[in-house]
């Protein structure tokens, strides 16, 4: 079962997040179960990733779900 994620975890992964991609994001989803890995959804410029933060060694991975285009017509 997935547990509630401490605001203290979220911070983290918003300056992870950050410090991985060089912009700002928001946090969407976050999930823990067990005490392991921290998981979700966040959306950083134009861009939806999912990540993964391993419990253990505190490594951070990303991958992009897709990219939000705005497009516009003269």
């Amino acid at each position: 079962m997935a547990a509630r994620v401490h605001p203290e975890m979220r911070e983290l992964l918003r300056r992870e997040l950050l410090r991985e991609l060089g912009s700002p994001s928001q946090l969407i989803s976050c999930e823990q179960r067990d005490q392991g890995d921290v998981r979700g959804l966040a959306v950083c410029a134009g861009r939806v990733l999912s990540y993964v933060l391993d419990a253990e060694s505190q490594r951070l991975r990303t991958r992009p779900l897709f990219d939000l285009l705005l497009r516009s017509r003269r």
